[in-house]
């Protein structure tokens, strides 16, 4: 239960910009008048470090469902509070050291920086925490996103994005992003 209400407190922090910004006078149906995204990302984390539940090594590849927000503030850069949530239990070997941790469901929270150099082409930078029942971990994540204009303001991506926990472990999150571009 505790995990559920952690869940909507994050949504309802991520979805609250969306109900504190100031009026802004549009002008035409331009992408600047759009500065709101909000985006869902279907995903797949590569954990190195992780063994499943029993314990046998495996490559480590799992779901991952990812619900971002960004405010563009141009057409180059944004800020925006990215959350994702991994869909299966594992164990992880720390880096600096010789224990076993167990995680069950984490949950990703990143305040990020964006900026596109290029049309097409996002890079992501931030900080965050990692929410999990039993410990929680500091992390940094980098990425890249390819994004492909739909009609009506949409947007499909792909995204590959690099976490690191910092000290713990790292992860690899290959995704597909599906993206709506709102008013104020």
């Amino acid at each position: 239960m505790r995990k559920i209400f952690d869940i909507i407190v994050l949504f309802l922090i991520g979805a609250f910009p969306l109900f504190a910004q100031e009026q802004v006078e549009q002008k035409g149906d331009d992408e600047g008048s759009y500065p709101h995204r909000l985006s869902i990302m279907m995903a797949n984390s590569h954990i190195p470090a992780a063994d499943d539940v029993n314990g046998k090594k495996t490559v480590f590849i799992v779901p991952t469902w990812g619900i971002d927000y960004d405010y563009w503030f141009g057409e180059k850069w944004a800020i925006g509070l990215h959350n994702d949530i991994v869909l299966q239990q594992y164990k992880i070997e720390e880096r600096e050291g010789k224990d076993v941790i167990e995680r069950s469901f984490p949950v990703g929270v990143c305040i990020v920086g964006l900026f596109k150099p290029w049309r097409k082409i996002t890079l992501i930078a931030g900080v965050g925490k990692e929410l999990e029942r039993s410990e929680s971990f500091n992390m940094v994540n980098f990425g890249v996103e390819y994004g492909i204009e739909l009609p009506k303001h949409w947007e499909l991506s792909v995204n590959l994005l690099y976490d690191s926990k910092l000290k713990v472990y790292d992860s690899w999150i290959f995704g597909v992003g599906f993206s709506r571009f709102l008013k104020k």
